[in-house]
């Protein structure tokens, strides 16, 4: 009974549903499922992969003593024919051996002279490629400068020792700039200004810290007597009634609140302050004559004390 064949196997994955037959199926994971244009490659060159190792290839020209195997006083006495003419029968096993030692000697000779010729002739195109570049590398060594090379050099091909050598009076070369000593000491009370307006500004910090540092809360019995104050005590906390008056709206009850010395400045306000419109000005009740000469006593008492100081001690020290 002869063998069954084979039922052919089709892959389920790539197998068509459709009537029309496609010449190509690719599933979504297959990097190939979008076509991408790929870069046109010339210069890439097939390397194909060899498996395993190859050998060393070895000498063949080595251990000749000093000799030329291509040479014929080598290759003579190693192709050297039989010293007796053997007349043997036609097909007898004596003429084939003797036809196969004949060619043995021929392909040897041949052999190694092809392969002498071509050894040297490698050498040879080796040697040349190598002179050439040798060449080549001695001419862009020893080639002038260009033209726009030596424009555009960032060096000015100056000699630098001779241009020091000018800055030293007892030592002859270029002459320094006439107005160096000039630039020197203009940029030295520049520096010296910088420095005071620096030490200047940092000691108006200090003394500014100094006067501020005055009210700042330090102990836990400063921080219970600010609450206090703020915020009442308590059995007699801070407490507030308000009504409308057409500006701004305060709620009546009887809650504590921080806006029971009242109400704090709206914009407008400090913008008519600022700006004395509208009868909103710096000298709302208070004599306009008294707040300018307080601000400039003021301002005397900073200049003489060198430092800042509070409106009230500066008048109450200097008479405002």
């Amino acid at each position: 009974m002869p063998p069954k064949a084979p039922i052919p196997w089709h892959c389920p994955s790539c197998r068509s549903f459709s009537t029309t037959t496609t010449r190509r199926q690719l599933r979504p994971e297959n990097p190939n499922y979008i076509a991408i244009p790929q870069p046109p490659q010339q210069t890439l060159v097939h390397k194909p992969f060899i498996k395993g190792r190859l050998p060393v290839p070895r000498d063949i020209f080595a251990g000749a003593e000093g000799k030329d195997k291509a040479s014929p006083e080598w290759l003579d006495p190693h192709t050297k024919p039989p010293s007796k003419d053997v007349q043997a029968k036609q097909g007898s096993r004596e003429e084939w051996k003797s036809k196969i030692s004949s060619m043995r000697r021929q392909n040897l000779r041949e052999g190694l002279t092809s392969l002498k010729a071509r050894r040297d002739t490698e050498a040879s195109r080796l040697k040349s490629k190598s002179d050439r570049n040798q060449k080549a590398r001695h001419e862009a060594l020893t080639r002038p400068e260009r033209e726009d090379d030596r424009l555009t050099a960032p060096s000015h091909g100056l000699d630098l020792e001779h241009l020091y050598k000018g800055f030293i009076p007892s030592s002859p070369g270029v002459r320094p700039d006439p107005t160096r000593d000039e630039r020197i000491e203009r940029m030295r009370a520049n520096v010296a200004a910088r420095t005071e307006a620096s030490r200047a500004e940092r000691a108006s910090h200090l003394n500014t810290l100094y006067m501020n540092a005055r009210s700042f809360i330090v102990t836990p019995a400063q921080l219970d007597s600010a609450v206090d104050e703020a915020f009442g005590t308590p059995e007699n906390p801070v407490r507030f009634t308000g009504s409308f008056d057409g500006s701004a709206i305060e709620v009546s009850g009887n809650g504590a609140s921080v806006w029971a010395s009242g109400k704090p400045d709206r914009v407008q306000d400090m913008l008519n302050r600022a700006n004395n419109v509208g009868g909103k000005s710096a000298f709302d009740g208070m004599n306009p004559v008294e707040e300018v000469n307080r601000k400039r006593i003021t301002r005397i008492a900073e200049a003489f004390t060198g430092g800042k100081m509070d409106d009230g001690e500066a008048a109450k020290r200097y008479g405002a």
